[in-house]
């Protein structure tokens, strides 16, 4: 069955190696640690956790300190696993209306979600952050009204990376396929340019995949 997958640093120094957890819809998981080199099975899904699990594939992961979040959609919201104690949550905050293609992105510890507003056939790139104490999102930025319009009418598929504050988006259509970036702390929106593929055709996209923060002085 398809697997979800993060990761968590053991602290800020290099030494302290690093976890990797994996997830099925079934609830079964096991977590990696490089300092023992080896994979365990910490135990089973709590009784509270709603089996199976409707994970969303499309969204990457994100870790904050030692806890590592994923999508959920039944109910919507956010299934944690906090890699230091062991413990699993599960979090119901509802969807924004008229949300299609989102995904989770993380900034100086704040927790972020990128998707796609569709209603009728308007389309736009929103951003919102989930707010701890009510755990409600609360929208804090679109896309430029002139960009959107670009989309308008075109049956939009996004996906979107996230590292360090930075967002990349991938916005495809049958007649486009556009790179975009955001930067959430400046809030600029940059448009990447198209660079030609073999055979002269502009083809540029990115996959889902789980993002991190490259460092110089990590040890493989």
């Amino acid at each position: 069955s398809p697997v979800a997958v993060g990761m968590t640093a053991n602290g800020n120094l290099t030494g302290a190696g690093y976890k990797i957890l994996w997830v099925t819809c079934d609830g079964e998981y096991e977590v990696y640690d490089s300092m023992r080199k080896s994979w365990s099975r910490p135990g089973n899904m709590p009784v509270g956790i709603k089996l199976p699990l409707a994970l969303n594939f499309k969204s990457q992961s994100i870790s904050i300190d030692s806890t590592i979040y994923f999508m959920h959609s039944d109910p919507e919201g956010i299934v944690s696993y906090d890699m230091a104690t062991g413990v699993w949550k599960q979090y119901i905050i509802p969807a924004p209306l008229h949300l299609t293609d989102h995904t989770l992105a993380e900034c100086d510890g704040r927790i972020m979600l990128v998707g796609l507003l569709t209603k009728n056939a308007a389309t736009c790139v929103c951003i919102w952050e989930l707010q701890k104490m009510t755990l409600l999102w609360k929208e804090v930025d679109r896309m430029p009204n002139e960009w959107c319009l670009d989309l308008y009418g075109k049956h939009i598929k996004m996906t979107c990376l996230g590292n360090k504050g930075l967002l990349m988006l991938s916005l495809r259509s049958k007649h486009m396929n556009r790179l975009v970036t955001y930067d959430i702390a400046s809030r600029e929106w940059l448009k990447v340019p198209g660079c030609v593929a073999p055979r002269g055709r502009k083809r540029q996209s990115i996959a889902c995949g789980t993002a991190f923060h490259p460092c110089l002085t990590a040890v493989a």
